[in-house]
């Protein structure tokens, strides 16, 4: 665990190390949000809601057109990973 330091400015800013930057992913206009309950400082990337509703809806029209034809179009996930396993895996007693 590598400590980062940032020192905040007279206007309350301050700059994001540029390893944590890179790490998240962070970049230009994204915004973060600030857990004001927390016990210590913790900031959380803004989720544009409907951007990620547009991507999943799109991921979900990219799988469906790449599984048209293939024995698992019509299965569930589970099924096919089972098939990836090599078949079902036993539960585990207790």
């Amino acid at each position: 665990n590598l400590a980062m330091t940032a020192t905040i400015t007279s206007k309350g800013q301050i700059t994001i190390p540029k390893a944590i930057r890179d790490r998240l992913n962070l970049k230009d206009g994204d915004q973060v949000e600030f857990d004001e309950e927390a016990p210590m400082l913790v900031a959380r990337r803004v989720v544009d809601r409907a951007a990620w509703k547009n991507a999943l809806q799109d991921w979900r029209k990219a799988s469906t057109q790449a599984l048209k034809g293939h024995p698992w179009e019509k299965s569930r996930v589970a099924e096919m990973i089972d098939d990836l396993r090599g078949g079902k895996v036993e539960k585990a007693k207790r």
